[in-house]
């Protein structure tokens, strides 16, 4: 099999050749994709076909562009513009930055808290703005963790994303680098490239972060991808994205983790769904979460259950929110155990 990128579907009448779509679905693409746009790679619409957790993530939905569901959604909640160091690297966290290197993913996912790039013209990070942000970097001695992201960094021509990687590589205080990516669930063949396993590898600071959503999102052919990830010693983590009618119940996300586990891909994260207007339709209750994230405490082991973390509006980071299993008393805690029973020990 071919490594390359897959041809993207963006029309109506590409999308019908592939897979049936109801009257509302037709109505939508129509309505919807003139504000937010559609693409798909054939594999992800293909599974699209037979999962209706996958059809929700993919397909555009009249619920994008309903304003009494959207309010108080907002383009750009978390304030990432705001905090920008240089036209593509936002720097937040005094240990942490983030390279958003390109607009463009194979799939657009209806979730994405980023669609605000997707109404400006397709972009990708060019060498005078890779070195823009090495030199920013290398500045700044506490950054010692750099997140490429995007839209998705391994859809970049092979000799940016080494040159960002390679350069990052020679910069002593950056001990990881992160790649936030798609493409093991969406166009898993594309890791099938020995080019860009290389460039990869050749990282050596490497991690992927990946972002798996659904168990129907687990293929052999995303295992294979996640496989020759790991062959080449780059460790492998997982984000969800808590997504109501996709994984909004403890049985999906039981199965997903344990079978994320079971390809050794550690799952990571459990965001809850971010204000972004055009994405609210998916947004559950926190208290939903940490109902949820209490259950998987009774079910799975605790290197199978990511952190639930919210991403505080404004730019204010991500605060985890763990179910509270304990209570200080005078001499002490109570704690509770996975399986409700209380106990007592002293504080020494």
């Amino acid at each position: 099999m071919g490594g390359s990128l897959s041809r993207v579907l963006t029309e109506l009448s590409d999308v019908e050749s592939h897979i049936n779509l109801s009257k509302e679905e037709k109505r939508a693409f129509k309505e919807v994709v003139p504000v937010f746009p559609f693409s798909s790679s054939l594999y992800y619409l293909k599974l699209a076909s037979r999962s209706k957790a996958v059809r929700r993530m993919l397909l555009p939905s009249l619920e994008e562009i309903d304003e009494e569901i959207q309010s108080p959604g907002e383009l750009d909640p978390l304030c990432e513009e705001r905090d920008k160091k240089t036209p593509f690297l936002t720097h937040r966290y005094p240990d942490r930055v983030l390279i958003v290197t390109t607009n463009f993913c194979p799939v657009l996912c209806r979730f994405c808290m980023r669609k605000r790039n997707w109404l400006k013209p397709k972009f990708f990070i060019d060498e005078g703005e890779i070195e823009k942000a090495l030199s920013y970097i290398k500045e700044n001695p506490k950054v010692r963790d750099v997140l490429i992201s995007g839209g998705d960094p391994l859809t970049l021509p092979l000799e940016r994303l080494e040159r960002l990687l390679s350069g990052l590589e020679r910069i002593e205080h950056v001990d990881i680098v992160r790649i936030g990516t798609r493409i093991p669930i969406v166009d898993p063949e594309r890791l099938f490239d020995e080019n860009l396993l290389n460039v990869l590898e050749r990282g050596k600071k490497v991690w992927i972060n990946t972002h798996f959503n659904h168990p129907d999102e687990i293929t052999e052919v995303s295992k294979e991808a996640v496989g020759r990830l790991l062959e080449r010693r780059i460790p492998v983590n997982n984000q969800t994205v808590l997504l109501k009618g996709v994984n909004d119940n403890v049985d999906t996300l039981t199965e997903l983790f344990s079978r994320l586990q079971r390809i050794k891909v550690r799952p990571y994260y459990l965001f809850h769904c971010d204000p972004v207007k055009g994405v609210m339709h998916f947004s559950t209750t926190i208290t939903l979460g940490v109902e949820i994230v209490k259950e998987l405490f009774k079910r799975l082991s605790p290197l199978a259950i990511p952190y639930y973390a919210v991403d505080g509006p404004g730019g204010l980071g991500k605060v985890p929110v763990m179910p509270k299993r304990f209570r200080k008393i005078k001499d002490g805690y109570i704690f509770e155990s996975f399986n409700g029973k209380k106990f007592f020990m002293e504080d020494r």
